[in-house]
């Protein structure tokens, strides 16, 4: 507009008043032309600025009531989990009865424990207070009646030995025949004369299993004992104390499987070899008596023979005589006290699994509280036996160490088992010596012989 004007007009011409005038009239005029507006664009700016702030101030607001919600909905759920005081009264309850239970179970796992002991009078564990000799042969006289019970409970006794055999028949392998000097040699396997035959048939039908004391070799060590110290002879106890109720636990096994039974022929258990701590049950014909009796071998293959110390219940502190390392894992520690062992029997075929079943089953037993002399004698029930190992094999009835032995007509199995056992230390520390103390603790992790079971 500016160069039109400057097209057309000369303005060294143009009248100055005139022309602000005219710009004046020019500006009221479009003014006036829309002051009519005015009022309407504040309102829309208004309103712009209204909105812009509602849009802001409504994310906030509904980013606030979210989060409001969000917490009343967690409130609520918090609330509706609370348990009512009834709830927590009934859970008290259960918590209590909980840690009774826990309780309980420790008490009986040291009833387990809480065993009978051969000797009361004088008292022997943990220490005699009575510092004669004597004692330990009063330990002694007491061990070996308390094994000869044990023989009674299953009514046992032996097959004839040569011995007898040469009384009642006059026949035998280094003495005559009645009436001459004729030999009749003894030949295993019941091919023997028919009086020899006859003999050991008898003995068979009188008893329902075979088995001698001498076959528990803590037997033959108190048979004339002889007194070397206070701490050996402590140690020979308590040894001989943890073999006898392993042995007990055993005699059980068979009393109850041949329950009811009167001869071996009808017992599922037909005859018990041995239980060792020292190695696998092994047995070699005597030459120092009848051939009917026999003498165990430990792993070193010496017989045991009064007054030696051999077969000893090692505790396990790591690989032991019978395996590397058991099944189970469960070695001594500040808990448990466990220890390994052997046992062999013959039993009828379809008895095997049985005898095992029966063996590891809860046994009943008595004691005296805490092994009090003076204390009420209760009774409890224990299951300390594990089978670790077990192994059968078949019997040759020819054979040496069955010679005068009838089994019967049904097949026969040699069943031989490595077992673990397991003792509460809380119940019997307590009257633990304190030579066997020393001896556990000054025990290596590994010991010297290691074996590999049968």
């Amino acid at each position: 507009m500016a160069k039109n004007l400057n097209l057309n007009i000369d303005l060294k011409n143009i009248d100055l008043k005139q022309l602000i005038s005219s710009v004046k009239n020019i500006n009221l005029t479009s003014l006036k032309k829309y002051s009519s507006l005015f009022p309407s664009l504040g309102l829309l700016l208004v309103a712009g600025v209204i909105f812009v702030l509602t849009l802001l101030v409504g994310g906030f607001v509904s980013k606030k009531a979210a989060q409001s919600v969000q917490m009343s909905n967690e409130i609520r759920s918090k609330i509706s989990q609370v348990p009512s005081e009834a709830q927590a009264a009934e859970a008290e309850q259960y918590y209590q009865k909980y840690a009774e239970d826990a309780d309980r179970v420790d008490a009986l796992a040291v009833r387990t424990s809480w065993r009978e002991l051969v000797c009361y009078n004088p008292i022997i564990f943990p220490e005699p207070k009575d510092k004669s000799s004597q004692v330990y042969m009063v330990f002694g006289r007491l061990f070996r009646a308390d094994v000869e019970k044990l023989m009674e409970r299953i009514r046992a006794k032996d097959a004839p030995s040569d011995a007898e055999i040469r009384s009642r028949t006059g026949v035998g392998s280094t003495g005559a025949a009645a009436g001459g000097g004729y030999q009749q040699p003894i030949v295993p396997g019941g091919t023997q004369s028919a009086m020899v035959d006859a003999l050991c048939l008898q003995r068979a039908d009188e008893i329902p299993v075979y088995a001698n004391p001498a076959i528990f070799s803590w037997y033959a060590v108190w048979d004339k004992y002889t007194y070397q110290s206070k701490e050996q002879s402590l140690q020979d106890c308590w040894y001989s104390q943890v073999a006898y109720w392993i042995y007990e636990d055993v005699i059980q096994t068979i009393e109850v499987l041949n329950a009811g039974s009167t001869k071996v022929s009808q017992s599922p258990v037909k005859r018990l070899l041995g239980v060792r701590f020292d190695g696998p049950v092994q047995m070699i014909p005597s030459t120092m008596a009848g051939g009917a009796e026999y003498m165990m071998m430990g792993t070193m293959g010496m017989p045991a023979r009064a007054g030696q110390q051999q077969d000893i219940p090692t505790y396990v502190k790591g690989p032991g005589i019978f395996l590397p390392l058991p099944w189970t894992g469960r070695m001594c520690n500040d808990t448990v006290d466990v220890v390994h062992f052997a046992v062999s029997v013959v039993v009828d075929s379809k008895s095997a699994m049985s005898f095992m079943k029966e063996l590891c089953s809860a046994k009943t037993h008595t004691f005296r509280g805490k092994f009090e002399p003076d204390g009420k004698q209760e009774t409890a029930r224990h299951n300390q036996i594990t089978i670790l190992q077990f192994h059968t094999e078949p019997v040759v009835r020819e054979d040496a160490i069955h010679a005068y032995y009838r089994y019967g007509k049904n097949a026969v199995v040699r069943l031989n088992l490595v077992c673990e056992y397991l003792f509460i230390r809380q119940a019997y520390d307590g009257i633990k010596p304190e030579p066997i103390k020393k001896i556990l603790s000054a025990q290596n992790t590994g010991q010297s012989q290691t074996g590999g079971g049968f």
